[in-house]
């Protein structure tokens, strides 16, 4: 017999499933063209929430190889070969760089963004380009700017983020938002068309991230979501039906939580992780890649999609309680190296 919890959250993810038709954030959805995509092997599409841009629902996330310091060459054809596929949406941060046992974090800040500016340079026009700023205020934020547009070898980004607001700065929202804040930074530089769009990202704290969209109409928010969310402060509860009502674009991250999804005797694969949230209202989901392997079953997956029922999404949540902790280090309950 079912319990009482079950049903309450197979209730709730029916309604998210319904709400990912209503709004578009469905393959299904028609004339999303999500049949005839399929019928030539091409990526389904949805829009970016009010951006209105068409994207991918499988996008690329500017870490893993692309961040790392010796491995241009490969950085490079990972970009172009995602490109290739019919990935149109590439997120990156100005902090985004891998520390070794020989360069620092601080030092390798930048590699993400210089890696994927060697492929800007001669194909900025076909993707959708989203950048970060770690720094909280004007003048510094004008300047990381400007590195990333040198970076990232253009001269605009379509959306620019305030980079993962932490539980830490909820009481000091407000100063973001100020005269000598990030958000003015923001400002400024869209009105001089070096920014199209604004958004926010977090991955620790749904709370504070419910806070600051609510206290500033950003266009785009990226949030961690898996399939283990539901079982300690859940994005997918508190923050992802306010980012939908809001009609923000959504982008989803965390989806195998760095591998660790897959260190338990593999009890849940890549098509179940990405499956799981792309069946959520969320316009994509970016991934880190490690080699063009990778990025070629993300891709196989990504165009055979097919949203999941509310039964096979609890299933799916199941199969992770045992280790949950391990998946949320993202949210402080397990040991992970600093990251932005």
């Amino acid at each position: 017999m079912k319990t009482e919890e079950n049903r309450s959250r197979r209730e709730f993810l029916k309604k998210l499933i319904a709400t990912s038709v209503v709004t578009g954030l469905s393959s299904y959805v028609k004339p999303a063209g999500f049949l005839a995509a399929m019928s030539n092997g091409k990526m389904p599409q949805r829009p970016l929430g009010k951006i209105g841009q068409m994207v991918g629902i499988y996008s690329l996330g500017g870490q893993a190889t692309i961040e790392t310091i010796g491995k241009e060459a490969q950085a490079e054809v990972l970009i172009n070969k995602a490109i290739d596929f019919g990935i149109n949406y590439i997120d990156t941060a100005a902090a985004y760089g891998r520390a070794t046992s020989t360069i620092s974090k601080k030092e390798a800040m930048g590699t993400s963004e210089k890696n994927i500016g060697r492929v800007m340079k001669y194909r900025r026009r076909e993707v959708f380009l989203a950048s970060k700023t770690h720094d909280r205020t004007y003048d510094g934020s004008m300047r990381l700017l400007e590195k990333t547009l040198k970076n990232l070898q253009t001269d605009y980004l379509d959306l620019w983020q305030v980079h993962n607001i932490k539980k830490r700065e909820r009481d000091q929202l407000s100063t973001f938002l100020g005269k000598d804040g990030v958000i003015k930074a923001m400002e400024k530089a869209r009105s001089e068309g070096m920014v199209k769009f604004i958004g926010c990202t977090g991955h620790e704290d749904p709370d504070t991230l419910k806070d600051f969209i609510n206290m500033y109409p950003f266009d785009n928010i990226l949030m961690a979501i898996n399939a283990a969310d539901k079982y300690f402060n859940s994005f997918i509860e508190k923050l992802l039906p306010v980012a939908v009502e809001k009609q923000m674009g959504i982008v989803g991250m965390k989806i195998p939580a760095r591998d660790r999804i897959f260190d338990h005797g593999g009890i849940i694969t890549m098509k179940e992780a990405m499956d799981y949230v792309m069946t959520l209202p969320v316009s994509t989901i970016i991934i880190g890649l490690d080699n063009v392997s990778e990025l070629e079953e993300n891709i196989k997956i990504a165009r055979e999609f097919q949203p999941l029922s509310a039964d096979e999404l609890l299933a799916i949540e199941e199969k992770t309680k045992p280790y949950y902790k391990d998946l949320m280090f993202f949210k402080g309950l397990s040991k992970w190296p600093p990251e932005w």
